[in-house]
């Protein structure tokens, strides 16, 4: 699923419950299952062909319940004086194109469903600068204005997680940082979806990352866990400062690139799901 067209979008819903209600604390899963609901309004193919598992990688990304407090025995509160925040990416317009339809029919005040809980929504926040999290850019953008840069920090806001796969004894799960593992999850996705005259040279970029990409600072590094409906996953968050040592240029704007990537891709495991929220921090 490659888009032709270019575009990537960060949108950030901003709601209000229709009354207090209790939530599980991990969403993951219902802000999941309310953005497909929402495309499939619009878009019932659509909605299935999204809903397909083993995709390469998902065309989008899913946030946590943003602005909720501390959870008590798994569950937050949520209070009808009180705004929240919810985060979808989308790296295929068709997606944004369909999703935005929804809302914009006029059929009453949208509302999203999380759980039992009803949420009017106020605001559709997309322009960058109206929040944090908000914002649109294009894969050539990307491509072409990445500058290369000898330091990326990338915060890990929500747990992040990279799967290798079934085992005899398991699925192996790793949780540490290393460069050539957000850097490759990044650079998969990245050819998974961006336009083939975009595509990166993986392997000259798994040689740089091999060779001359180290872990210079790492700050507020800890694991968390999300309890999904169907079993508990840990992930890492915090912020991590990668050095490019090498003075390759081509190299440097490509991982660069990649970095700022992350704000729309997410890094790792189940992005689709409310893990692996990353974004670039600059100096």
């Amino acid at each position: 699923m490659n888009s032709d067209s270019g575009m990537l979008y960060s949108i950030v819903l901003k709601l209000v419950p229709t009354r207090e209600a209790t939530v599980r604390a991990t969403v993951g899963h219902q802000a999941h299952a309310a953005f497909l609901r929402t495309v499939r309004e619009s878009d019932p193919a659509l909605a299935e062909v999204l809903h397909m598992p083993n995709m390469p990688a998902r065309p989008f990304t899913v946030s946590p319940l943003l602005g909720v407090g501390r959870a008590r025995d798994g569950l937050v509160y949520l209070s009808p004086e009180r705004d929240y925040f919810l985060r979808f990416t989308v790296l295929y317009p068709p997606i944004f194109k369909q999703f935005m339809a929804r809302f914009l029919r006029g059929e009453g005040r949208p509302v999203i469903r999380l759980g039992r809980a009803l949420l009017l929504i106020k605001e559709i926040l997309t322009t960058p600068g109206s929040h944090p999290w908000a914002g649109y850019s294009s894969w050539a953008e990307l491509a072409t204005q990445a500058e290369p840069h000898s330091e990326i920090t990338l915060e890990f806001t929500s747990p992040t997680a990279f799967g290798f796969g079934q085992k005899d004894w398991g699925k192996k799960i790793m949780l540490l940082p290393w460069p050539e593992t957000v850097f490759g999850s990044l650079a998969r996705s990245w050819n998974s979806l961006a336009p083939p005259l975009l595509q990166v040279d993986r392997d000259a970029l798994k040689t740089y990352l091999g060779e001359h990409i180290v872990v210079k600072r790492i700050e507020h590094l800890r694991t968390q866990m999300l309890a999904f409906r169907r079993a508990p996953q840990v992930g890492f968050v915090g912020a991590v400062t990668y050095g490019l040592m090498a003075d390759d240029e081509a190299a440097r704007c490509q991982l660069n690139a990649l970095a700022d990537f992350a704000f729309y891709s997410g890094v790792g495991m189940k992005t689709a799901m409310g893990m692996g929220q990353c974004r670039r921090m600059k100096k």
